[in-house]
C-alpha cells in the first residue's frame, strides 16, 4: 500500500539525516532550536502557572468552604480539610491542564518561531544534496517566514477542529474512541509533516494550492516526517526534552528535504507548477 510504504520511507529518510547533519556541518542549527525552545518553555510555563494560580484562587473564593458552619452541617466534619486541600488540588489540576495545553501548542509555536531557521536549514540541506544554490534575498526570506507561519497556523486550527470533533463524537459514541485516537495521532503527524514539506514547496515556487495538492498526494510521506518530529518532541523528562528539541526538528526538516527531492526525481511531473 502506497501510504505505508511512503510512511516508512520518510521515517528512514529522517534517520538518514542524522549522519548528514554532522557530516555536512549543519549541526549548529540544533542549538538554535534548543535555545528558542528553552526561552519559549520558560516563558510559557511561568505565564501558564501564574494563570493557573490565579484561576485556582478565584475558584476557591467562588466555592467558599469558609461559609460551612462549624457544627450541624453535613460537611462540617470535613471543613478543615476542604479549606486547605481543595485549593491545593485545584492548583495542581489547573497546572496539569495548562501543562498539557502548553505541550500541545508548543510544537506549532516552534514551527512558527523557527520558520526562518527551518527554511534556511532546508535550503542548505538541498545545496549539500544536489549542489543547487539559492542566493540569499531578504525579501524572499520574509515571504518564506510569512508563508511558514500562515501554513503552521492553518494546520494548527485544522488539527484542533478535528480534535474537538473527535472528542464530541467519542462522548456520544464511546466505542469509536478506538478509531478516533489513532486517527488523531496520524492527523497530528500529517499536519506537522505538511509544515516541514512546505519549506521545499515554497523554495521550488509552488503556490499554496499547488503545495496542498502535492502534500495530499504524498500523505504517507508527510505522516512519516511528522511521526519522527513528534516522537522526539515527546521524549519524557528534561534530558529527553533537550535531546528531542535538538534532533526532532532538524531531522524532520532534512528528512523532508530528502523525501521531497526523491519524490520529484521519481515523478518529475509533480514538480511542474
Amino acid at each position: 500500500m502506497k501510504f505505508f510504504s511512503d510512511f516508512f520511507k520518510a521515517i528512514t529518510n529522517c534517520f538518514r539525516a542524522f549522519s548528514f547533519l554532522f557530516e555536512k556541518g549543519l549541526w549548529p542549527y540544533m542549538f538554535v532550536c534548543l535555545f528558542c525552545w528553552l526561552l519559549l518553555w520558560v516563558l510559557s510555563i511561568y505565564g501558564l502557572f501564574m494563570l493557573a494560580d490565579g484561576l485556582s484562587e478565584w475558584m476557591s473564593k467562588y466555592v467558599d468552604f469558609n461559609a460551612i458552619p462549624e457544627n450541624g452541617y453535613w460537611l462540617s466534619f470535613a471543613k478543615p480539610y476542604l479549606i486547605g486541600t481543595f485549593q491545593f488540588l485545584v492548583k495542581i489540576l489547573f497546572k496539569l491542564l495548562f501543562w498539557f495545553a502548553s505541550s500541545t501548542l508548543i510544537k506549532y509555536v516552534l514551527l512558527m518561531i523557527l520558520s526562518p531557521v527551518f527554511s534556511l536549514l532546508s535550503e542548505k540541506a538541498e545545496e549539500k544534496l544536489t549542489g543547487n544554490t539559492y542566493p540569499f534575498v531578504f525579501k524572499q526570506l520574509l515571504k518564506d517566514i510569512v508563508r511558514g507561519v500562515a501554513i503552521s497556523f492553518r494546520n494548527m486550527l485544522l488539527e484542533y477542529f478535528f480534535i474537538f470533533s473527535c472528542f464530541v463524537i467519542s462522548i456520544f459514541f464511546p466505542p469509536l474512541f478506538v478509531i478516533t485516537t489513532p486517527f488523531l495521532f496520524f492527523l497530528g503527524w500529517y499536519y506537522i509533516g505538511f509544515s516541514l514539506l512546505d519549506y521545499n514547496c515554497e523554495r521550488h515556487k509552488y503556490g499554496v494550492s499547488k503545495s496542498i495538492q502535492f502534500i495530499k498526494s504524498n500523505k504517507g510521506t508527510a505522516c512519516g516526517i511528522g511521526f519522527v518530529y513528534s516522537f522526539f518532541m515527546a521524549l519524557p523528562f528534561l534530558p529527553g526534552s533537550v535531546v528531542g528539541i535538538m534532533f526532532g526538528p532538524s531531522l524532520g526538516v532534512i528528512g523532508s528535504t530528502i523525501s521531497f527531492l526523491e519524490i520529484n526525481k521519481k515523478d518529475p511531473a509533480q514538480n511542474k507548477v
